[in-house]
């Protein structure tokens, strides 16, 4: 039965099959395969000198067809059964389905930002950034800090790779080893000396370097938009690092330089 499902196993992840058809599959060929256990708890029982094993052979039967029927019943059906186990093997082995439902929610949604203003959707656009090598390691030191602080985690929240695949393919995009983009603890929009619109960040208002250079806000160039609003940093955060992609294969890790992403928000002031 294990060769088979080894066998089968190696066969989808060919084609890239997804894990629900995967898990289909698998729960066919195991449904199948269990009745060799079956038809050797019989042989054994026919004999006395092997009815030990052949009654072992039969409580292993029944092990696996309840587990099969349970998987039966979670592939091709929408319903839930009072009489699933699993959980409770899960919480015996130090496994949380909470736990790990509160790490998937992680990659959905940003994480709560660190109070700058409350501003109305319509009045916040996302910013083009222009990074330069000295913005750019002013971004990594920055993460460095906030993994030294805790407040950033690089450890994919503890989740395993077929978790992971299932949320790179609900989200359609890298799975980030940090969850979702997280806020910075300190950040502005500041105009400098030389007339450029730089983002500026860090760890507080007295530890902060600029870490880019503002473009444009939504389709509108920087030098336009601040000549017709005032313009604040509603929320900026920090993405990239290192990530994992789906493969035929598995879950691929790669390393990508980390990135700042910036929400602006303006506000007309002719109509104030």
């Amino acid at each position: 039965m294990l060769t088979a499902l080894d066998l089968i196993n190696r066969l989808l992840n060919y084609f890239n099959i997804q894990d629900k058809p995967k898990g289909r599959a698998f729960t066919v060929v195991a449904f199948i395969a269990n009745f060799y256990l079956l038809y050797v708890a019989i042989q054994g029982l026919r004999y006395k000198n092997y009815r030990l094993q052949g009654s072992l052979f039969l409580l292993l039967f029944l092990i696996f067809l309840y587990f099969i029927v349970l998987n039966f019943i979670y592939y091709y059906t929408d319903k839930k059964v009072k009489w699933d186990i699993s959980p409770r093997i899960e919480k015996a082995l130090g496994g949380s389905a909470k736990q790990r439902q509160a790490a998937v929610a992680a990659y959905t949604q940003v994480a709560e930002q660190p109070a700058n203003g409350v501003f109305k959707s319509q009045q916040v656009l996302r910013s083009t950034l222009d990074v330069t090598p000295q913005q750019q390691a002013a971004i990594n030191e920055l993460a460095a800090q906030m993994e030294k602080q805790g407040i950033l985690t690089l450890k994919y929240h503890g989740l395993d790779d077929n978790t992971l695949a299932r949320i790179a393919q609900k989200t359609a995009a890298p799975v980030l080893a940090m969850g979702a983009p997280v806020p910075l603890p300190y950040y502005d929009l500041t105009h400098t000396a030389d007339n450029r619109w730089v983002i500026v960040g860090g760890l507080n208002s007295l530890d902060y370097h600029e870490l880019a250079t503002v473009r444009s806000i939504g389709l509108t160039p920087i030098d336009k938009a601040a000549s017709m609003y005032r313009l604040a940093a509603a929320q900026v955060v920090l993405s990239g690092g290192p990530q994992k992609t789906p493969s035929r294969t598995g879950m691929n890790s790669i390393t990508e330089p980390f990135t700042i992403e910036a929400d602006l928000a303006y506000l007309d002031t002719n109509k104030q």
